[in-house]
C-alpha cells in the first residue's frame, strides 16, 4: 500500500483524519441516541422517527447555506460559530428531554440540530485538493469515503455497546464531545486557516456551484445512486425478515459495506487512466446486474455473497465521483459543491427507501425492492456517460514533507 503510505507523510493529514473520524462518527451515533432517548423521555417510536425525520430533512436543505457561508468567508470561524450554537442546542434538547417535555418540542430541538450542523464533512473534502496533489488525490478520497463508511456501520454498534453501560442523554452528551473534538481539529488544520476568504464583488452567484451543468449532471448522478442504496437498505432486511432470520438483516447490510470498503482502499491504492464517464457507467451497469440477481436470489446465502459484490463496485464508483466532482466544480464554491453532494444523497436514499417500502407493500415481495434498485443504477449508466469534467482540482498547491 504504497500510495497510503505516501498520503500518511504529508503533514498535516494525519490531522485531517483523525478529524474525519470523529466528525464522521458524531452523525450515526447521535441517529441512534436520539431515537432512543426520545423513546426513553416518555415518547412513542412514531415521535422518535419524526425527531429523525426533524434532524435528517434540516440538515439536508441548511447544510449547502453552511457551506457557501464557509466557501465565502474564513472557513475556521464559521466552523466554530456553527459548533457554538450547535452545543447550544444539544444543551437545550437534553434540558427537554430530562424534563420530558413534549414530543413536539424534541422534535423541533432535533430539527435545529441539524440546521446548527458544522458541514465538517465537506469541509474536509474541500481541503484535500490544497494538501495533496492530482496523482494523490484518487487516494485520498478513497481513504475518505471508506472511513465514511466505516464510520456510519460503526456508530451504531457503539451506541449499543454504550447503552449496555448507561443511559441514552448521557450517550448524547458524548456525541456531542466527539463532535466538538473533531471540529476543533478541523479548524487546527493549518491549510483550512489559511485558506482567504472568497472575494466579494458586484456579481452574485445565487446558484453556486448548481450553475455548473457538469455539477448538476453528477449530483442527478448520486441521487440515483444513493436511490439504489435506500432501496437496497430496505429490500435487504425485508428479505430476512420474510425468511424468518430478522436478525440476518444487518449481516446483510454489513456485507455491502465491507465490500465498499474493501474495494474503495484497493480502488485508489492504484493509479487507474482512461475518462471517468465511461467507468462510472460500467460500475452502473455492473451494479444494476448484480441487484437484478439478487431479486431472484433463492436463499439468504446466496444473496449475502451478491450483496458483497455489490459493495465491490460501489466503493470505487463513490471514490470516482469525489474525484469528478470536485474537478468540475469552481473552486470558490468547492465546499458548497461537496455540501450539495451529501444533500442529493440523503434526498436519494430518502426516495430509495420510501419508493421500496410502498413497492413491497404492494406487491408482496421482497425482491421487487432489488428490482427497482437494478432499474434505477441502469438509468444511471448512460447519464454517466455524459461526466466530462473540465480540468483537475487546482485548489492549491500540495503540502510539503519536511
Amino acid at each position: 500500500m504504497r500510495a497510503y503510505r505516501e498520503l500518511f507523510a504529508v503533514p498535516e493529514v494525519p490531522r485531517l483524519l483523525l478529524a474525519i473520524v470523529t466528525t464522521r462518527l458524531a452523525p450515526p451515533m447521535l441517529t441512534l441516541t436520539l431515537l432512543l432517548a426520545v423513546v426513553d423521555a416518555g415518547g412513542s417510536y412514531a415521535s422518535g422517527g419524526l425527531a429523525l425525520t426533524g434532524y435528517a430533512v434540516a440538515v439536508a436543505v441548511c447544510v449547502p447555506f453552511s457551506a457557501r457561508l464557509i466557501d465565502r468567508f474564513r472557513a475556521h470561524r464559521i466552523l466554530i460559530g456553527l459548533l457554538v450554537a450547535n452545543l447550544a442546542v444539544y444543551a437545550v434538547l437534553a434540558a427537554a428531554l430530562l424534563a420530558g417535555a413534549h414530543s413536539g418540542v424534541l422534535i423541533a430541538g432535533a430539527a435545529a440540530l441539524g440546521v446548527t450542523a458544522p458541514p465538517c464533512g465537506p469541509v474536509a473534502r474541500a481541503t484535500w485538493p490544497s494538501l495533496v496533489d492530482s496523482e494523490r488525490l484518487r487516494t485520498a478520497f478513497a481513504l475518505d469515503g471508506a472511513l465514511n463508511e466505516t464510520m456510519y456501520v460503526g456508530g451504531p454498534v457503539l451506541v449499543s455497546g454504550l447503552l449496555l453501560l448507561t443511559s441514552p442523554i448521557v450517550v448524547l452528551g458524548l456525541v456531542a464531545a466527539i463532535l466538538t473534538t473533531g471540529v476543533l481539529l478541523l479548524v487546527g488544520t493549518p491549510s483550512l486557516r489559511r485558506r482567504p476568504a472568497a472575494r466579494t464583488g458586484l456579481r452574485r452567484d445565487y446558484l453556486g456551484p448548481l450553475a455548473t451543468g457538469q455539477v448538476r449532471l453528477i449530483l442527478a448522478v448520486i441521487i440515483l445512486s444513493a436511490f439504489t442504496f435506500g432501496a437496497v437498505m430496505v429490500g435487504g432486511p425485508a428479505t430476512a425478515t420474510g425468511a424468518g432470520a430478522r436478525g440476518a438483516a444487518g449481516v446483510l447490510i454489513a456485507t455491502i459495506c465491507v465490500g465498499s470498503v474493501v474495494s474503495a482502499l484497493i480502488y485508489g491504492s492504484r493509479q487507474r487512466r482512461g475518462a471517468p464517464g465511461p467507468q462510472l457507467a460500467l460500475t452502473h451497469a455492473a451494479v444494476a446486474l448484480v441487484f437484478a440477481a439478487a431479486a431472484w436470489a433463492p436463499t439468504l446465502l446466496l444473496l449475502a455473497p451478491l450483496l458483497l459484490v455489490a459493495g465491490l463496485v460501489i466503493g470505487p464508483q463513490d471514490t470516482l465521483i469525489q474525484v469528478v466532482l470536485g474537478e468540475a466544480a469552481p473552486e470558490r464554491f468547492l465546499t458548497e459543491a461537496y455540501a450539495w453532494m451529501g444533500a442529493s444523497t440523503w434526498a436519494g436514499y430518502a426516495l430509495g427507501a420510501g419508493f421500496a417500502g410502498q413497492l413491497i407493500e404492494v406487491t408482496g415481495s421482497p425482491g421487487t425492492a432489488f428490482l427497482a434498485a437494478a432499474g434505477i443504477s441502469l438509468l444511471a449508466a448512460p447519464l454517466s456517460l455524459l461526466v466530462r469534467p473540465a480540468a483537475p482540482i487546482t485548489a492549491g498547491q500540495p503540502a510539503q514533507t519536511s
